[in-house]
């Protein structure tokens, strides 16, 4: 089975004889490399539309993994069920993935951790997980169909973090992978736009994108 590169990157950041709940599976195509490559020992396929639940179930049958792989019908978090240990959130923004657990921080309880691959606001997503129960173990970019994605891998556990590593991450900005300059100069460009368009009575808004824009020129930009 041939996974997109993001996707592969999600799946060999899952810890070996894990139990995973994947949110918002689509086909279940992550799910079935996790137990064909005997990463995780069962999945939970979750997704909140039936048309791809009902082509995920097909596919885990196709596989005949349908004693590894359960799957379920509802919206984030609300599946989840004891003897979870791993959430995988992939392909979904990162205000949203906020969303599934700010005010059901309980549904968490019994998850070691979480990886997550957010489409946009990385920045606010690296910042409330790490200032809710979690830290980073680990974090990459991986480029897919010419657009570069952050993978966090996030373990239950506090630690001290400062504005610095919520922006461009604690692992991140240290290790300054290669496609790390490429992905601010595309954020870069993002948040110019941004500031071209806004309205200026948006002033709490221009203020923060303006601070973020200036960091990226000072931190992640420089030799």
């Amino acid at each position: 089975m041939k996974l997109s590169k993001r996707l592969e990157k999600v799946a060999h950041m899952v810890d070996h004889g894990s139990t995973v709940m994947d949110v918002g599976c689509d086909h279940a195509l992550l799910d079935i490399y996790l137990i064909k490559q005997k990463i995780a020992k069962s999945c939970l396929a979750s997704d909140l539309h039936e048309g791809p639940l009902a082509q995920a179930k097909k596919n885990i049958k196709e596989y005949k993994v349908e004693n590894e792989i359960q799957t379920a019908l509802g919206n984030g978090l609300e599946p989840i069920h004891d003897g979870i240990d791993t959430v995988v959130i992939s392909g979904l923004g990162g205000l949203t993935m906020i969303g599934m657990v700010k005010y059901t921080p309980f549904r968490l309880n019994q998850v070691k951790t979480l990886i997550l691959s957010p489409n946009s606001d990385c920045v606010f997503v690296r910042e409330y997980f790490l200032n809710h129960g979690f830290y980073m173990e680990d974090e990459a970019l991986i480029e897919d169909h010419h657009i570069i994605y952050p993978v966090l891998k996030l373990k239950k556990g506090a630690r001290s973090y400062q504005k610095l590593d919520y922006q461009f991450g604690p692992i991140l900005r240290q290790k300054k992978e290669p496609l790390f300059n490429q992905y601010y100069q595309k954020e870069q460009v993002r948040v110019k736009t941004l500031l071209a368009i806004l309205p200026k009575r948006y002033i709490k808004k221009r203020w923060s994108l303006k601070r973020y824009l200036k960091a990226i020129n000072k931190y992640a930009l420089t030799p």
